[in-house]
Order: C-alpha cells, then sequence, then structure tokens
C-alpha cells in the first residue's frame, strides 16, 4: 500500500523548514485555526493520515515530522526535552503561528505538554491524545522501558516483528492501520536506521521519565484529553486519574478506538476535534 495514502496533492502539501539544530519537514494545508498535529514514537505526519484532509477543510492543518523522525533530519546527538521544545518552538516562531492548537500523540502530547508549559504565548489550546506522562514512573520501570527500547534491541526489528508490536495501537482494522504497519516496515530498509534507531532508545526514555501533570496544572489554556477507551498503551484511566488536577481540562473518550483514536475512529476524533476549537474561539471571544 502506497504509505501516503489519505494525502493528497502530497508534493504540494509537503514542506521543510532549515531551524536551528535541525531542518524539520511538514504537510500543511487549509486555512483559519492553524492546528499542530504532533506524533507519536515511532511515527510521522502521516500518523494523522485520516484526518488531515477532514480537518483542513476549515483550519490550518500543519502536520510535522519531529526531528530525529520521518523526513526531518536524523543525527547522533541527545535527544532531550530542552531539544525538542527549542525546535518546536522555533518553528512556531518560524511560520509567525499565533493562536495555535497543538494536538498531540502519546510522545508528541508529551512533548505539546513541555512546550505549551514554557511558551504558552502563541498557543491557544492543548489537545493531548492517548498522552504520555500523565504519571509519574518508578525508576524500576523506567529501565524496563529503556532496555526495551535499546538501541541494540531495536537494531533487531525485523518485518515480522511489527505486527505483533504495533497491533495495540489499533482497535479496528482498516486501511489506515494496514498502511501504518507497512510504513512501519518500510523505516526498516531505510538507510538512516541505524542513526533511527538511536533517536528511538534515546525518546524512550525521555517518554517515561517526565511527568506532565503538575506542568499543566499552571496552564491557563484550555486542554483537551482525548483517549480511545481500549487504549492499551497509556489506559483512559492515567487520564481520568490527572483530570482532577488540571482545571481548564476536560476528557472524552472515544469509542472503539485503542492509542491512535485518528486512526481507528477518524470521524469521532475530527468531530471532538472541532467542537474543542470552537470553544477554544469563544474563550478568546472570537
Amino acid at each position: 500500500m502506497d504509505r501516503n495514502a489519505g494525502i493528497a496533492e502530497r508534493d504540494e502539501s509537503l514542506r521543510s523548514l532549515e531551524l536551528p539544530g535541525a531542518r524539520v519537514a511538514y504537510y500543511e494545508r487549509g486555512a483559519g485555526t492553524p492546528l499542530i498535529l504532533v506524533h507519536g514514537m515511532f511515527g510521522d505526519h502521516l500518523d494523522w493520515a485520516p484526518v488531515l484532509e477532514p480537518l483542513s477543510e476549515c483550519h490550518r492543518v500543519i502536520s510535522i515530522d519531529l526531528p530525529g523522525f520521518g523526513d526531518s533530519s536524523k543525527s547522533i546527538q541527545e535527544y532531550t526535552p530542552e531539544f525538542f521544545v527549542g525546535v518546536m518552538n522555533a518553528f512556531l516562531c518560524a511560520l509567525d503561528l499565533k493562536g495555535a492548537i497543538l494536538v498531540g500523540n502519546s510522545f508528541g502530547g508529551l512533548l505539546s505538554s513541555l512546550l505549551i508549559a514554557v511558551h504558552p504565548e502563541r498557543l491557544s489550546g492543548l489537545v493531548l491524545v492517548s498522552s504520555a506522562g500523565m504519571r509519574e514512573y518508578s525508576q524500576q520501570e523506567q529501565a524496563l522501558a529503556s532496555q526495551h527500547f535499546s538501541e541494540s534491541n531495536l537494531l533487531l526489528m525485523r518485518p515480522e516483528y511489527v505486527e505483533p508490536l504495533f497491533a495495540m495501537n489499533f482497535a479496528q482494522v482498516t486501511e489506515a492501520r494496514a498502511a501504518y504497519l507497512e510504513r512501519q516496515r518500510g523505516k526498516l530498509a531505510h538507510q538512516d536506521y541505524k542513526v533511527y534507531a538511536h533517536v528511538l532508545a534515546e525518546c524512550a526514555v525521555m517518554a517515561f521519565a517526565h511527568p506532565v501533570v503538575p506542568l499543566l496544572s499552571e496552564v491557563k489554556l484550555p486542554i483537551l484529553l482525548l483517549w480511545g477507551d481500549r487504549d492499551p498503551v497509556f489506559p483512559v484511566e492515567l487520564a481520568q486519574a490527572a483530570l482532577p488536577f488540571l482545571l481548564h481540562a476536560r476528557l472524552t473518550v472515544i469509542e472503539g478506538a485503542s492509542h491512535m483514536p485518528q486512526m481507528d475512529q477518524p470521524l469521532a476524533f475530527v468531530k471532538e476535534l472541532a467542537e474543542f476549537i470552537s470553544q477554544c474561539g469563544a474563550s478568546q471571544g472570537v
């Protein structure tokens, strides 16, 4: 299956920016409220493929490849929260984005939380989609995650391991799921996979080392926790436990969805996101 399934006019919608520390590739289409879509671990901008065109009918949709992922630059270096937040903020400034809403899935949710906690001035809201960072992990849990996603283990990945590893991300068998799994197999054959394995290992450590709820409790902007009811990676109970500490947040659960509800239930995802965007506009007197 074509890795670009679900995206029309790919050449016209894909762009890149040279920023301090990284070249960032991104998809951009539409006009209106800027939506910055931030993928998770092992991901790229196509993690949002089923919802890119529907969202771009009413909004300016910008789906980035994080540094080290997708078509963005990759290098052997330290991938730290400060690095990602710096690049993402430089991205917002370079595009002169104001009033943008961050939408982060999994690891992308953690990074979006870290960004909005430090640089809320260009943003009007945050959507955490089955996000990492919703609780504090013990040193033992962190060590297990680091071992499981170590660079040496990732270099042992084979195409036949892809479906067993990533099937838990989905509750539905769809074309989007098939395209995602095929992209993961394709990445194993890329000439930059060794560098990519280094990036993944660094980010896996980060994903379990930075709880974001204390930071988000200080954020005054609207927050939507958007979860699949069948997510085994970061179960919805984590969002429910965090909600009382987030005074400006609400939780919406999408039925029949796992860790990537934008792929399992794209219509429901677009509907819930559209309602939140309207609320963000109303809160600013738009």
